[in-house]
């Protein structure tokens, strides 16, 4: 009974790091995503950034929505910060909410500091530029999903059964 159950937690941790892969690929679409629609509102619909973010935050998955409502907020708040720095200390507050590695949550901090700069033409490439970034890192994600979401799944069910066989 001992080892069933150790098989079962071995697995469920391989498992659960797969899926973590998983989950990093779905959250680049979601900002990708995002991000259209922060672009069609501020470039095409002429929103100020505070009502944007706010609109976006309302159409975004819930598991990235918080960035954009937590913007929103703290732009409504007025309390000073540049839009950069705010971006930047929201997700940095809450990484731990978010299943991307280091580059990812680079891109899309750097994505704020150019936010609200120049003529339309200047932030249209901005958005592209960001955009085409994030879709790198998804492309690297899904090659990182395919080779390493195996292996966790497998390396937990092995682990349980090398632990089974010890314990017999």
């Amino acid at each position: 009974m001992v080892g069933l159950i150790l098989v079962i937690s071995s697995s469920t941790m391989g498992y659960l790091i797969s899926l973590r892969y998983g989950l990093r690929v779905r959250q680049l679409d979601y900002f990708i995503s995002a991000l259209n629609s922060l672009e069609n509102d501020i470039l095409y619909y002429s929103t100020p950034l505070p009502v944007a973010m706010k609109r976006v935050a309302r159409k975004s998955h819930k598991s990235i929505s918080w960035i954009f409502e937590d913007t929103w907020k703290e732009l409504c708040n007025r309390n000073g910060y540049e839009i950069d720095d705010t971006w930047k200390r929201i997700i940095n507050n809450n990484i731990d909410n978010l299943s991307l590695d280091k580059k990812d949550i680079e891109v899309i901090i750097d994505f704020a500091k150019e936010l609200g700069f120049g003529n339309k033409e200047t932030q249209e490439k901005h958005f592209e530029y960001t955009k085409l970034l994030l879709k790198e890192q998804k492309n690297k994600a899904v090659k990182e999903k395919e080779k390493n979401g195996k292996m966790f799944n497998r390396l937990g069910v092995l682990l349980g059964l090398a632990i089974v066989i010890i314990l017999i």
